[in-house]
């Protein structure tokens, strides 16, 4: 893997990690991590990982915030900007056969209020929704999404406090047949599980990216 930086203006710069390889005949899917974390963390690594054993290929980014070591995220605006920065570098640097975005929670709502501007994206994906705010139900953030033509995978754990499961439903419903729902049973925000449940994360993640693959290949195969 190779980390490209790009400057988003004179202050900002972002951080992209794209393969030294690219698989020319294949999908490529770009991910962007969630607020809390980065590129580089444990979940997105892992389902990368397995993502390129299916054979896909996978680029992830760091938004300005992350870049610059700071905690609390950029405006919208910014990373709008860093999104569409991203697709951008792809499609004049790398060669696929498809493109698809998306990410963990915020990385992938930011990817969905973007999205709409390329007409050639086939798919979106989203690593635990963030619907609403944790416990805030009147606060649904879902306008993006009906504007969009494409397929959308939703993927999302069962105790996830940022998306209430009768709520996201409801979402999804008005989506009709553009969206696919996953659920992680027991999982919460980041699909992890109580102890209890005798499940291990890291073949939970590795189900996560096996439902990513087969999609893509689904939709793929759709045109």
């Amino acid at each position: 893997m190779a980390i490209i930086t790009l400057d988003l203006d004179s202050r900002r710069k972002v951080e992209i990690l794209a393969p030294e390889e690219v698989m020319h005949e294949r999908p490529l899917l770009i991910l962007a991590h969630g607020s809390g974390n980065d590129m580089m963390s444990p979940f997105l690594s892992t389902i990368t990982e397995h993502l390129e054993y299916k054979g896909l290929n996978v680029v992830r980014f760091n938004f300005p915030y992350k870049v610059a070591g700071r905690k609390i995220p950029d405006r919208s605006e910014i990373l709008e900007n860093s999104w569409k920065l991203v697709i951008e570098w792809v499609q004049e640097n790398l060669s696929y056969k498809s493109l698809y975005i998306g990410g963990k929670s915020m990385g992938g709502r930011i990817a969905s209020m973007i999205a709409g501007e390329y007409s050639n994206l086939k798919g979106l994906i989203f690593l635990g929704y963030p619907l609403h705010p944790p416990g805030r139900y009147d606060e649904i953030r879902d306008e993006y999404l009906y504007e969009l033509e494409i397929p959308m995978l939703f993927i999302q754990g069962t105790r996830d406090g940022f998306a209430r499961m009768d709520l996201l439903q409801q979402t999804l419903s008005r989506l009709r047949e553009r969206a696919t729902l996953h659920w992680i049973e027991g999982g919460d925000h980041s699909f992890k599980v109580l102890v209890r449940s005798g499940q291990n994360y890291p073949e939970i993640l590795k189900k996560v990216a096996g439902i990513i693959a087969d999609w893509i290949e689904e939709v793929d195969k759709q045109g």
